[in-house]
């Protein structure tokens, strides 16, 4: 089973949203906001960033059960 595009995928969510996660938390230091909408944004970048890290572990996972065992010295 292949699962290099999975991968790169989740890999790319994460990174987008560590950089995100990031630009939001300069905006919450310096702006002030009366809304709700940083919340909910960073809420949701953090839904997307562990939902993308859930799958690269599940992914491994079952990557390392369908192919050949590992050699142990």
């Amino acid at each position: 089973m292949d699962l290099t595009v999975l991968n790169r995928i989740c890999w790319t969510i994460s990174i987008v949203c560590i950089v995100a996660g990031t630009a939001l938390s300069f905006s919450m230091i310096w702006g002030e906001y009366q809304t709700e909408f940083l919340t909910k944004a960073w809420t949701s970048i953090g839904v997307l960033f562990f939902a993308s890290a859930a799958t690269l572990i599940v992914s491994k996972v079952v990557s390392s059960k369908g192919g050949e065992p590992a050699h142990r010295l």
